[in-house]
């Protein structure tokens, strides 16, 4: 039995309060913060925001690396993802929730491929997104609308 090819990912970072500046290997810094309402300085995305923006982003590169094994042809993904939560959760009430209850995407891909191939490049992306699989083991309910421009 060989040894798994294990890869290991690094942030760093410092915080004041509740805005936070991430650094991630050379890349430019980003800022994570919560707005005023919530204590912070709203220089930034929250965390929650940036989760959609991952699961976002994942997705239209699992759709680049699926199409290209499917040789599936298509020009351009839209995207739009919404989370809905409870906040009552990371505001302390026990037995809430403190993550997404559910979120919803929706994907227009530039393509003139036909349904049955869209379909199929939707269940590469689902079984292959490291964020879409995370987000639905943490029993976070997840709905997706796939449709051509």
């Amino acid at each position: 039995m060989s040894e798994r090819p294990l890869v290991t990912m690094r942030a760093e970072g410092e915080a004041g309060g509740v805005k936070t500046n991430v650094r991630v290997g050379e890349h430019t810094p980003f800022i994570v913060d919560e707005p005023e309402r919530l204590g912070g300085t709203n220089m930034g995305p929250n965390p929650l925001e940036y989760l959609l923006g991952a699961l976002s982003s994942c997705t239209t590169i699992m759709i680049a690396y699926v199409a290209q094994d499917l040789n599936f042809d298509y020009e351009g993904v839209q995207f739009v993802t919404e989370g809905t939560l409870d906040p009552r959760g990371f505001q302390g009430m026990e037995g809430v929730r403190t993550y997404f209850e559910s979120v919803q995407m929706k994907i227009v891909l530039d393509t003139t491929e036909s349904d049955e191939r869209i379909a199929e490049l939707r269940k590469g992306v689902e079984a292959r997104c490291p964020i879409h699989n995370l987000m639905h083991e943490a029993d976070v309910e997840m709905k997706a609308d796939w449709t051509r421009k």
